[in-house]
C-alpha cells in the first residue's frame, strides 16, 4: 500500500514545522523550570530554565525592610532615652537573563544595602552616631517572580517565590543596649 504524494509531502511539511522554533514560541521543546527557589544567602533566588532556545527571561524582587536605627554614644552604649527610629525601606530590582544553549543557571541576588548609611533618621546629638542596630523584612519577603521575555516587555509569570522573613542584627549595642530599644 502506497501513500499518495500530496500525503507524504503534507506529512514532511508538519514535522518541519513541527520542529522549529516559530516566532513568539522559544523553542520545539517544553520550557522547563528546573529549579526556581531561595538562594543561600538573604536576598536571593537561583534560577535555572532549560528548553529556552533564545528567549530570554526576567525575574523581578521586591522587599521591604524595616530598618532600625538608633543614636549610639561613643562607649557602645544605647541609653533607653536615646533616639531611635524604625524605617520601612523598599527595594526593587529586576534583570533580564539571557539564556546560553538554551537554557539559564544563575542566582540572582537583590541588592540591598543594609549598613549604617542606610539609616536616614533619627537625628543624633553632639559625640552620637547613628547605627544600624537591625533589620527585619516584612512578612514573607523578598518575594521574586520569573517571567519569559525581557524584563522591558515581560511574557507571562512562570513562577513566583517568597523567600522571607530574612534579618540580621549588625550593632546589637554594648550588653544588647541597642537591641533593648526595639522589642
Amino acid at each position: 500500500m502506497s501513500i499518495p504524494r500530496a500525503a507524504r509531502l503534507t506529512a514532511a511539511v508538519a514535522l518541519t514545522i513541527g520542529g522549529l522554533a516559530l516566532p513568539g514560541n522559544a523553542s520545539a521543546q517544553a520550557i522547563n523550570v528546573f529549579d526556581f527557589s531561595c538562594g543561600t544567602t538573604p536576598f536571593s533566588v537561583h534560577v535555572d530554565v532549560r528548553g529556552l532556545g533564545t528567549t530570554d527571561v526576567c525575574v523581578t524582587s521586591t522587599a521591604t525592610v524595616d530598618l532600625s536605627c538608633a543614636c549610639v554614644g561613643g562607649g557602645g552604649n544605647c541609653p533607653s532615652d536615646t533616639a531611635k527610629q524604625t524605617t520601612p525601606t523598599t527595594f526593587k530590582s529586576s534583570a533580564t537573563l539571557e539564556p546560553k544553549n538554551g537554557r539559564v543557571d544563575t542566582t540572582v541576588a537583590l541588592p540591598i544595602s543594609v549598613s549604617d548609611a542606610s539609616c536616614t533618621a533619627p537625628a543624633c546629638g553632639s559625640g552620637q552616631t547613628i547605627k544600624l542596630i537591625e533589620w527585619t523584612t516584612e512578612d514573607e519577603q523578598p518575594t521574586f517572580t520569573l517571567s519569559l521575555g525581557s524584563c522591558e516587555s515581560p511574557g507571562p509569570a512562570l513562577s513566583t517565590i517568597e523567600c522571607g522573613p530574612t534579618s540580621g542584627q549588625p550593632f546589637p549595642g554594648k550588653g544588647g543596649s541597642c537591641l533593648a530599644l526595639f522589642p
